[in-house]
């Protein structure tokens, strides 16, 4: 009765096929032609996705039932669209991505010492993603201790469970523990797409300059033109990098 949640492990690109993801479905069914939500994006969005063929060890099957591994062939989306630790969910299942999570660690073992900021590749599940430790409730972290950290993701957000295992390594740096909270984030797009609306409602003499120069420049003959931005160039500038 769960709602389906599917974990991506690998991504192809199958001529007269088109984008084939695989990995393992957690749990719910997933069955031929459902419409799966995929994500978490660089923006944190989930996006609608159709199924339009499942195989399951070489064969076609009509659906893929929790604890299985299976691949799908998906609808009109690109393969450089989907990376190792996106999820195909639900709809009903209103997933959150999250850039901040906090867990328990143990280091098995450091050279030296570990402190806030210190960077280390975490892999939880099909995640595999750089994060760097905020904040720890000591001081320094040295074999053998243990300790509460809170950890930021670099590059994406990515969506986790609480008390998911994780591990924590970076060359010969090696911990393990468990996420024991996720902290959601909301996708800042309504608020890009409110500032994009507020600037075009700008007049003329609102419009920030951007660092464009309107001073007068030396044209080929000496002679000073009077620099000029056009208004659509400068709203376009606004809302591109709002």
């Amino acid at each position: 009765d769960k709602p389906a949640e599917f974990h991506i492990d690998e991504t192809y690109s199958v001529p007269g096929v088109g984008t084939v993801v695989s990995g393992t479905c957690m749990q719910g069914v997933i069955s031929l032609n459902d419409t799966l939500l995929l994500g978490p994006n660089f923006l944190g969005e989930f996006v609608p996705v159709a199924i339009r063929g499942i195989h399951r060890k070489r064969l076609p099957v009509k659906e893929v039932r929790g604890g299985q591994t299976a691949s799908f062939a998906l609808k009109k989306i690109r393969r450089n669209l989907i990376r190792k630790g996106m999820v195909m969910m639900h709809s009903t299942a209103n997933p959150t991505p999250c850039w901040e999570f906090e867990g328990d660690i143990l280091v098995l073992h450091h050279p030296t010492t570990i402190s806030p900021k210190y960077q280390a590749m975490v892999h939880c599940g099909s995640t595999r993603q750089t994060a760097t430790i905020i904040s720890m409730d000591k001081e320094h972290l040295r074999t053998g201790d243990k300790a509460t950290c809170l950890f930021r993701f670099i590059k994406n957000p990515e969506y986790l469970h609480s008390g998911t295992r994780m591990v924590f390594r970076e060359g010969r740096t090696k911990a393990i523990g468990n996420i024991t909270k996720v902290f959601p984030y909301t996708s800042g797009i309504s608020q890009s797409s409110t500032t994009s609306s507020q600037a075009m409602k700008l007049k003329p003499s609102q419009i920030p300059k951007m660092g464009l120069s309107t001073g007068r420049s030396k044209g080929r003959r000496g002679r000073g033109t009077k620099g000029h931005v056009h208004q659509e160039t400068v709203i376009n500038f606004f809302v591109l990098f709002s």
